[in-house]
């Protein structure tokens, strides 16, 4: 179910209590764009740059092996670049969405005691 092309369409934050949508943007610019490919066992993340002439350039290129755990419901990334793994967690899986959730994100939006979750949204 991971296996393919994935872009990042929209960035959310979801309540964590209740998964509850409290904040949703559309993925426009081009800074912001990423595209997931994973294959068999192997991972490429691209992120985008504006070249200022109207297009929309790979500014990086994130290269791979990827573990996709779905009891854990995470993914394990090893990039060539540094060896060290990181890991994101998955809020859902569908055959077209695939939400990712940032680990880095530590705040309570709506003030109910719980810390919410940054989830970047991804299609197929």
């Amino acid at each position: 179910m991971i296996v393919g092309t994935w872009t990042l369409t929209k960035n959310q934050v979801m309540s964590g209590k209740d998964n509850s949508i409290l904040f949703s943007e559309a993925i426009t610019d081009c800074p912001d764009k990423r595209t997931y490919l994973f294959s068999e066992n192997n991972y490429t993340i691209n992120s985008f740059k504006d070249n200022f002439t109207g297009s929309c350039i790979i500014d990086d290129t994130e290269n791979g092996e990827f573990n996709y755990d779905e009891n854990q419901k995470q993914i394990t990334f090893k990039s060539t670049r540094t060896n060290n793994p990181y890991t994101l967690k998955v809020n859902s899986v569908t055959n077209d969405e695939l939400q990712l959730i940032n680990p880095l994100y530590y705040y309570d939006v709506d003030n109910d005691g719980i810390n919410d979750k940054f989830v970047m949204v991804l299609n197929k």
